[in-house]
């Protein structure tokens, strides 16, 4: 069972006062860095990563790893345009299914893109994985089959794929992760400040 993984690192931080959340830093690492490289300690057959432009420092700090890069234009970018654009650049080497991963989410590890890799594996004929916190409260990452793959291509702008995930409820597996991991994402200081401390 092949999966490959799909970074959205393109976003353009609005809320974070003029700063790149994704060049954070948490230890000696930028949150970038920690996304990828957990993504990169999984099972997951390749990993690739949407970046704003190849002027982006993002683009020069995610080529000290072993992924792919893909950059998309500065003004079409949006959640929907960067998955449609990595689903169809990944679509050509026909894997089983691709977890998109936010890039601002510190807490994914890779054993939590194994289980949803070996969830999706025993289990193919539902095709989507969704990760939930513990509680059951649906987050990210997602995995979607191939089978989905023609319809993540048709996502444009800034819409996510939200609406292929309920349009499809009956081939929806969820699958708990510990804690808040699944909803912690930090888009403003405020929640960098929070989480820090909480980190710390």
């Amino acid at each position: 069972m092949k999966v490959e993984i799909l970074i959205l690192a393109a976003g353009k931080s609005c809320r974070m006062n003029g700063k790149n959340k994704l060049l954070e830093q948490i230890g000696t690492l930028t949150l970038l860095e920690r996304v990828i490289i957990e993504a990169v300690n999984s099972i997951a057959t390749k990993v690739s990563i949407i970046l704003p432009s190849e002027g982006s420092p993002l683009w020069d700090i995610s080529g000290n790893y072993p992924i792919q890069r893909l950059s998309v234009q500065t003004k079409q970018v949006g959640m929907g345009y960067s998955i449609s654009c990595g689903v169809n650049n990944i679509s050509h080497r026909s894997p089983n299914g691709v977890i998109i991963v936010l890039a601002d989410m510190p807490e994914i590890k890779s054993v939590h893109l194994d289980n949803m890799i070996q969830a999706f594996s025993k289990n193919p004929n539902k095709g989507i994985v969704r990760a939930t916190t513990c509680r059951g409260k649906p987050g990210n990452p997602v995995l979607f089959s191939s089978i989905f793959f023609k319809h993540l291509m048709t996502l444009t702008g800034d819409h996510g794929a939200k609406n292929i995930v309920s349009e499809n409820q009956p081939n929806v597996q969820h699958l708990p992760l510990p804690g808040s991991v699944a909803s912690i994402d930090l888009d403003t200081p405020e929640d960098w400040k929070i989480w820090k401390n909480y980190f710390d």
